[in-house]
């Protein structure tokens, strides 16, 4: 049996992770189009993302310029791809952080997603901890975060890496309208 270091170990060798440039954006489109590929056949198209609606492409090629878009590779190939800004919906100013941390002090978690083919590998929460060290060197004090409700896989995730519940906000978005997302954040 692996102790818990040896585990955490693999996981990290498992994917590396680097900032997209221009020459990915076709990678990271294709990415996210077989994404929601994947999304679409496990939660159908009112819980899903939809292919250039969200993430949109003008999101991808603004998010790569402003080298806010990452890229996690394994088995040298794209498997999963995150936005980290200081950007977030309106709807975050409905809920009250537990933390007090004003936003000002926040980065968030956009747009995370794992090629269904490289799914429970440990990817997105490598993604989560990238995230977290990320976050922590751009000066943010906290990291925040919004999941459809009902994801209780990505819950998981967020959970497992320090995440703690702060509300429930109905948000819309392009790709399902108004909805409630649960709100989740991390002291950094």
């Amino acid at each position: 049996m692996l102790s818990h270091v040896a585990v955490q170990l693999y996981i990290v060798c498992m994917v590396s992770i680097r900032k997209a440039s221009a020459d990915d954006y076709i990678a990271v489109r294709n990415l996210y189009y077989r994404i929601t590929d994947g999304m679409l056949e496990r939660m159908g198209p009112a819980r899903s993302w939809q292919y250039d609606i969200y993430p949109s492409q003008e999101f991808l090629r603004s998010s790569i310029a402003a080298d806010t878009l990452y890229i996690g590779f394994a088995d040298g190939v794209p498997a999963s791809a995150m936005v980290l800004n200081r950007e977030c919906n309106e709807g975050y100013g409905r809920v009250v952080w537990q933390s007090g941390i004003p936003m000002d002090d926040a980065m968030v978690i956009h747009a995370l997603g794992v090629h269904a083919d490289y799914s429970g590998r440990g990817i997105a929460g490598e993604m989560v901890c990238y995230a977290i060290a990320e976050a922590g060197k751009l000066g943010a004090r906290v990291l925040r975060l919004d999941v459809l409700e009902g994801n209780a896989a990505a819950e998981k995730v967020y959970a497992s890496a320090g995440f703690s519940y702060a509300g429930t906000s109905r948000m819309f978005y392009a790709n399902t309208g108004w909805m409630p997302f649960h709100l989740f954040e991390r002291v950094l």
